[in-house]
Parts: C-alpha cells; structure tokens; sequence
C-alpha cells in the first residue's frame, strides 16, 4: 500500500511534476537524437520546454482525483509506486531515496558554493582590469573585485543595474591579454539579450524541482548551451584563437576527477574549433511550439 501522504496535494504535486519531466524527457531526447540536434538556440528552446511545461501539466486542477484516475486516466502511477521490490521495501521508497539524494546534491553542489562565494574575502581589482569591464556597454557601474585563488576563475553576479565581476588572482597570472579581453567578453556576453533574465528564471524553476534528476540534467545542459552561445557572441567576427586557449588552460587546471567540469569545456572548446557547429535555426519556432502543445495536451492524462 501507499502511504496517505503520497496522495495529500504537495506530495502528489511534487511526484507528478518528476513523472512528467521523466517522460517528457524520453521523448524530447529521442527526438533531438533523430534529429542530430545541433547546439543552437533550437536545443536551448527545447530544454526550457522540458523544465516549464511538467511544472504546468501536473498543476491542472482535478486530476488527482479517484474518479480521474479509475476513469480518465491513461496510467495510474500509483500502482507503479506501489509495486514491492526487495526486502519489504517499494517503488515509493526508491523514490523517496532519490528525491532526497538529489535534494542534497543540489544543496552541496550549488547552494553552499554559492553562499560561500558570496561571502567570501575579495581585494581590489587593479585599475587597467577595472577600466576594461566597464568599458563595455551596460557596464559602466560593474563592481570588480579580486579573488585572491590561484585557479583560473572568471565569474559574474549581481544585478542588471549593478553587475558584478569576480576575477582570480591566478587568472591575472596565467592569461594573457588577449585572452584576459576575450574572456571577459564572454562574460558580458551573459548579460546581453536577455541571456541573465532567463538563466536566472530557469534556475528558480529548477531549484522548484531540487528532488528531479531530470531538472538537473536539463538545467545542466541549458546552461552549458548557453555558455556555448556566449563563446559564439564572444569571438563574433573576432579570432576565436585567443578563446580557444582560455579554455584549454581552464582545462588543464581543472582537476582530472571533475569529469562534468571537463566534459563541457571540450564541447564548447569542439564548437570554437569547427569540430561541431551552432544551428540556431534546426527548428522552426512553430515545431517547438507544437511540440509544446502536445506535451500539454497528452501529460495530463498520466497521474
């Protein structure tokens, strides 16, 4: 049997919103394999479909109900969760186990380093740096500081009235000009066309689903798109040289055991080379958008 509390509004909510994200997930990914989806603003549409429609399709009102689940709906989940694995325990335990997992890999990974950096001691910036990153448009008021890490470290926060840049000592130490320019180029990338609204808005609706493997797989790859977007608008009609060595050098300091890390600075390093392209225009916007009316229209019939 199932607990009550599986049934109670927040918990059924919460395992509704995971069970649509699985699904979906299947299918955009099948999808975007046939397709040989190529990174590009199609791919970036297609992951914040998968992060904001589940949340939408288990919102709709009813259909948790006994009547709906014994007559309307097209798979009741609840004898899925129900089913008995080994030991006494069930499919809910497993569950339960790894909503909890994923709770707290979202607490280690993202929320804590977060608190830390903001607390964190910082000096200040050197003049020529701080001239530089104001230099750019909408920049003018950036507060620049100094981390005093010797790891390579460029990173950006605050604001869109009051941007903020944290720089590394080692990044000073390590790069050159050139690439010291390209990269903040890339980091001031992240806040034109409305790239810092929606990673932020994203991240609230992924925070919203802390417990989803699946939020955090996609959330991870719509920021890594996006990260590939700013190298794009970074080197735009520039030489994508002085870039493609900041990243072989970030590589080389990151450590071996950070596989993810790793992983995506080969991909971004790949799209720079001309080993893998940009196609923002795979899709057709009209495409995405049916794709997102039938996810609405066939999820809600799975409680």
């Amino acid at each position: 049997m199932i607990p009550a509390a599986w049934y109670a509004p927040l918990p059924s909510f919460l395992w509704q919103v995971a069970l649509h994200s699985s699904i979906a997930g299947v299918v955009l990914y099948g999808w975007a394999r046939h397709l040989r989806l190529r990174s590009g603003r199609s791919k970036r549409h297609l992951l914040a479909l998968l992060l904001v429609v589940p949340l939408l399709t288990a919102a709709i009102p009813g259909r948790t109900s006994l009547e709906f689940r014994e007559r309307r709906a097209w798979l009741d989940s609840g004898r899925l969760l129900a089913m008995p694995l080994v030991a006494g325990a069930r499919a809910y335990h497993l569950v339960l186990l790894v909503g909890a997992m994923m709770a707290a890999l979202t607490i280690w990974q993202e929320v804590l380093p977060a608190l830390r950096r903001s607390g964190a001691r910082r000096g200040e910036a050197p003049e020529p740096l701080v001239g530089l990153a104001r230099g750019f448009p909408g920049w003018e008021r950036c507060e620049v500081s100094l981390s005093r890490t010797d790891a390579i470290l460029l990173a950006t926060g605050g604001w869109p009235r009051r941007p903020r840049l944290i720089v590394s000592r080692g990044t000073l130490a390590r790069l050159g000009d050139a690439e010291l320019a390209i990269a903040l180029r890339h980091e001031h990338a992240h806040w034109q066309e409305g790239r810092w609204a929606r990673s932020h808005a994203l991240f609230v609706v992924r925070l919203l689903q802390c417990y989803n493997p699946v939020a955090l797989w996609t959330f991870r790859e719509y920021c890594l798109e996006v990260e590939i977007e700013c190298d794009a608008a970074a080197v735009a009609g520039r030489d994508a040289t002085p870039l493609t060595r900041t990243l072989l050098a970030v590589y080389e300091s990151t450590d071996r055991r950070d596989v993810a890390a790793r992983a995506a600075l080969r991909r971004r390093a790949d799209v720079l080379l001309g080993n893998d392209r940009l196609d923002d225009d795979a899709l057709p916007l009209a495409t995405i958008l049916a794709a997102a009316a039938t996810l609405a229209a066939i999820l809600p019939w799975i409680v």
